[in-house]
C-alpha cells in the first residue's frame, strides 16, 4: 500500500477514534445488556426496571468512557500540538540557517574570485557568477542561452573532457582552453563536480598568466639550453669544492679537455688553477655563499698542456642546498692581445692627439667643430683671435645667434642642407660678425662627418679671414678696370692731340704756306715777264707780307711745340716753367691761383720734372672743369728730404670712394704718372669743402 495512503487512513482514523469507540461500546453494551436481562428476569416490570437501571448504567459508564477517552486523547493532542509547536520552530529556525547559508553562498558565488558556472544534466547554464561573465566577455543574460560546449575550444591537443568521471560522481580537475566573446582563448582550470540533482557545478580559474609564466619559463630554460650547448661561451655545472660535473665543449676547449676526460675523470677546478690564483677563488666563493653569486673576476688557467690562459670567470649558487654553482668561462686570449694592441694604439693616439691639438692651436685657419643640431663644440685658437670669442663661451651654441649676420644666413643655410646630404665641396665665402661688432669676409672649406648609415655626426670647418684679400681683390679690379680706361683714355687723347696738331698745321701753317706758295708764283711770273710794267714797290711789299705770314707761322709753330713739351720747362726748370704755366692758365680761365714756392731750383731730373708739371697741369685743369673752383693755390716745400707739392681749391669737391673708374680717369693717370717717378700722390677732398691734391718725391743726395 502506498505510504500516502496510509498516512490518509491514519489520520481518518485519529479523527474518529473516540465516536468509533463509543459506538463499539454502546452496540456491545445493547447487545450484551438485553440478553443479560432476559437471562435475570421475564416479567416486564422487572424487564423495564433493569432496562432503566440499564440505561442509566450505560450513560454513567459511556460518560466515564468518554471522559477518559477525552482525557487521554486531550494529552495526546497537547503533547501533540506542543510537539508541532516545536517542529514548527524548529523548522523556522531551519528556514532561517537555509536562508543564511543560501545568503552565504550567493555571496561566495557572487564574489568569489574564479568564476562558477551551473549547468544542467544536458550542458546549459542554469546560473553563472558575475566573475565567470567577466572572464569570457558576455554578460548573464547571454551565458544563461548557451551551452557549455559552445564555450569549449576543441582541437587535437587538448584533453578530453572526463564526464564519464563526472558522471561516476567524481570531482575533476582539468586545463582547458574557453572561447571568449572577443574570439580570444582563455587558459582555464576548471574544476567540476556532478550534483545530487544531476546538475553540474564547475569552478572556472583563470590561469593565462601562469600559462604565460610557464611558456617563458620553458622558453628561459630552451634558451638557457640552447646558449650552454652553443658553445659561444664556456660553462660548467660543479660544486663550491671545485668539482665539475657537467661543461659545454667551449669549456672543455678552454682547459684542453675532451668529452672522454669529463667522463673517465674527476675534474677540479683547482688542478687547472695557477697557485696564484687560488685565494682569489676563494675569496669569490666566500662572497657569492652571502650574496647568491660572484662578480666577475679575471684569472689564469693552466690548460692540459701546461698553456696558461687568460679567462674571465663568474658563477650563481644553485641547488636546494645552495652548494652547487653554475659558472661562465669567457676566453680572453685574444681580448688581452686586443688590449695590449690597444695599450699600443691608445699610446700612439695620444702623440697624434697632442700634435694634432698643438697642430689646431697653431694652425693660422679658424678651426670649427660643430655638431649634427649645428651646434658648436670646438673653437681653436685661431677662431678665438678671429672672432674674438673664447672657445668656453661659444660651446653648445648656435653660430646663427652670434657669428653669422643676417645677410648671410640664406647662403649658410644652403650650405647646411648640403652638409646633411655629406656633400664634401660645401664651401665658399661668407659675412661674419666679430664679437666687437665687425663685418668681415670668411672663406670656409667643411668637411662633413658621416655615420655608417649616412647619417651627419659633425662638420669640420675651417675657415680664414679674406676680407683684406677681397678688399684687394676688388681694389685690383677696380684698378684693372681704371687702367683699361686710362689707357683707352690715352689713346684717346693721342688721337685727339693728333687730329688737333693736324688742325693746326691744315687750318693755319697750311693756309700761310699756300698763300706765300700763291704769292711767290705770281712774283716769279713777273719776273719772267721782264716787262717795264714790272713795279718794284709791289715786289717789296708782297716780300713783306710773305715775311709777316712766315713770323706769324713761326710764333704758332713755336706756341704748338710749346704745348706739346714746354720749352720753358727744358730751358729754365721746373718752378720757371710752373710760373709760366699759371699765368697761361690764369689767362685762359680767369681763375685766381697763389702760388707759394720756398724752393727755387729743386735738384730733378728732366723726367721728374717734366712729370711734376704735367700733374700740376692736370690738376688746374680739374679744378676748373670739375670743382668750378674760384680760387686755388699751390704750394711747394720742402720737408726733410722729401719735396712735397700741394695744389688745393675751394670748389666743390667729390667723394674719391664712390667714382666709377671712367670718372677718375684723370685721377688714376695723376697717380700712375706719379707711381712711374717714384712719387706719392694723395687726394683729399668731401663736397662742398673743395679738394686737395698732395704729391710727395723723396729727394736724392
Amino acid at each position: 500500500m502506498p505510504e500516502n495512503l496510509k498516512q490518509k487512513i491514519l489520520n481518518f482514523v485519529r479523527a474518529f477514534k473516540i465516536p468509533l469507540i463509543y459506538l463499539i461500546v454502546s452496540t456491545i453494551w445493547i447487545f450484551t445488556s438485553d440478553e443479560f436481562v432476559k437471562n435475570l428476569t421475564s416479567e416486564p416490570n422487572e424487564i423495564t426496571q433493569l432496562q432503566t437501571i440499564k440505561g442509566w448504567i450505560f450513560v454513567f459508564a459511556s460518560t466515564l468512557l468518554l471522559y477518559f477517552l477525552i482525557r487521554y486523547d486531550r494529552k495526546k493532542i497537547e503533547n501533540a500540538l506542543m510537539i508541532e509547536k516545536s517542529a514548527r520552530q524548529q523548522s523556522e529556525l531551519m528556514k532561517k540557517k537555509i536562508s543564511d547559508e543560501q545568503e552565504k553562498t550567493r555571496m561566495i558565488i557572487e564574489y568569489a574570485s574564479e568564476g562558477i558556472f551551473i549547468a544542467d544534466e544536458k550542458g546549459k547554464y542554469i546560473d553563472v557568477n558575475p566573475v565567470g561573465c567577466r572572464m569570457l566577455g558576455y554578460n548573464k543574460e547571454e551565458l544563461l542561452q548557451m551551452n557549455l560546449r559552445e564555450l569549449i575550444y576543441f582541437d587535437s591537443t587538448e584533453p578530453p573532457l572526463a564526464l564519464d568521471r563526472l558522471l561516476a560522481g567524481e570531482t575533476i580537475t582539468i586545463e582547458r582552453k574557453l572561447k571568449k566573446k572577443d574570439g580570444s582563448i582563455l587558459y582555464a582550470e576548471i574544476v567540476a563536480k556532478m550534483l545530487p540533482d544531476k546538475r553540474f557545478q564547475g569552478l572556472v580559474r583563470d590561469i593565462s598568466e601562469r600559462k604565460k609564466a610557464e611558456n617563458i619559463l620553458r622558453q628561459s630554460e630552451e634558451r638557457f639550453r640552447a646558449f650552454f650547448n652553443s658553445d659561444v661561451i664556456g660553462i660548467f655545472y660543479g660544486d663550491l669544492n671545485g668539482n665539475v660535473f657537467s661543461a659545454n665543449d667551449e669549456f672543455l676547449r678552454i682547459l684542453g679537455l675532451s668529452k672522454d676526460d669529463i667522463k673517465n675523470e674527476k675534474i677540479r677546478i683547482q688542478n687547472f688553477t695557477p697557485t696564484e690564483y687560488l685565494p682569489l677563488d676563494d675569496e669569490n666563493i666566500r662572497n657569492a655563499i652571502i650574496i647568491g653569486s660572484c662578480h666577475p673576476y679575471e684569472k689564469q688557467f693552466i690548460r692540459k698542456n701546461g698553456e696558461r690562459i687568460w679567462v674571465l670567470v663568474g658563477f650563481v649558487i644553485v641547488g636546494n642546498k645552495r652548494e652547487e654553482i653554475l659558472a661562465y668561462v669567457l676566453d680572453l686570449t685574444k681580448l688581452k692581445e686586443t688590449e695590449e694592441n690597444y695599450k699600443k694604439l691608445y699610446i700612439e693616439n695620444e702623440e697624434l692627439l697632442q700634435r694634432l691639438q698643438l697642430h689646431l692651436e697653431r694652425i693660422p685657419l679658424a678651426y670649427l667643430i660643430i655638431d649634427k643640431d649645428f651646434k658648436i663644440k670646438f673653437f681653436n685658437p685661431e677662431a678665438e683671435k678671429l672672432f674674438g670669442y673664447r672657445n668656453k663661451e661659444v660651446k653648445g651654441k648656435d653660430p646663427y645667434e652670434f657669428l653669422i649676420p643676417e645677410s648671410s644666413k640664406k647662403l649658410v643655410e644652403e650650405k647646411r642642407k648640403r652638409w646633411m646630404l655629406g656633400d664634401m665641396n660645401a664651401n665658399g665665402i661668407n659675412e661674419n660678425i666679430t664679437k666687437d661688432g665687425r663685418i668681415i669676409l670668411c672663406e670656409w672649406y667643411n668637411t662633413p662627418i658621416m655615420d655608417e648609415n649616412g647619417n651627419l655626426v659633425e662638420v669640420i670647418s675651417m675657415g680664414i679671414n679674406v676680407t683684406e684679400r677681397e678688399k684687394s681683390k676688388s681694389e685690383l679690379l677696380k684698378s684693372e678696370q681704371k687702367l683699361r680706361a686710362l689707357a683707352s683714355h690715352l689713346q684717346t687723347v693721342r688721337e685727339e692731340e693728333r687730329a688737333a696738331i693736324a688742325r693746326e698745321l691744315h687750318d693755319e701753317l697750311g693756309q700761310i704756306l699756300t698763300s706765300i706758295k700763291m704769292n711767290l708764283i705770281m712774283m716769279s711770273k713777273q719776273v719772267m715777264q721782264e716787262d717795264e710794267s714790272f713795279d718794284k714797290k709791289i715786289f717789296e711789299n708782297e716780300i713783306q707780307a710773305m715775311n709777316e705770314m712766315i713770323e706769324q707761322s713761326v710764333k704758332r709753330l713755336k706756341k704748338l711745340i710749346s704745348e706739346l713739351r714746354p720749352e720753358v720747362l727744358e730751358n729754365l726748370g721746373l718752378i720757371p716753367a710752373l710760373e709760366w704755366l699759371i699765368k697761361q692758365f690764369t689767362i685762359r680761365s680767369g681763375v685766381k691761383v697763389n702760388f707759394n714756392s720756398i724752393i727755387t731750383n729743386p735738384e730733378l731730373n728732366k723726367t721728374q720734372e717734366l712729370n711734376i708739371y704735367r700733374i700740376v697741369q692736370e690738376s688746374l685743369t680739374n679744378a676748373v672743369r670739375h670743382s668750378a673752383a674760384s680760387e686755388i693755390s699751390i704750394d711747394i716745400l720742402k720737408n726733410e728730404n722729401q719735396l712735397e707739392i700741394k695744389i688745393a681749391d675751394n670748389g666743390k669737391g667729390f667723394n674719391p670712394d664712390i667714382l666709377e673708374p671712367l670718372q677718375s680717369i684723370g685721377i688714376t693717370g695723376m697717380k700712375e704718372r706719379a707711381k712711374a717717378f717714384g712719387a706719392e700722390l694723395s687726394i683729399k677732398s668731401n663736397s662742398g669743402i673743395g679738394t686737395t691734391v698732395l704729391l710727395k718725391l723723396p729727394l736724392t743726395k
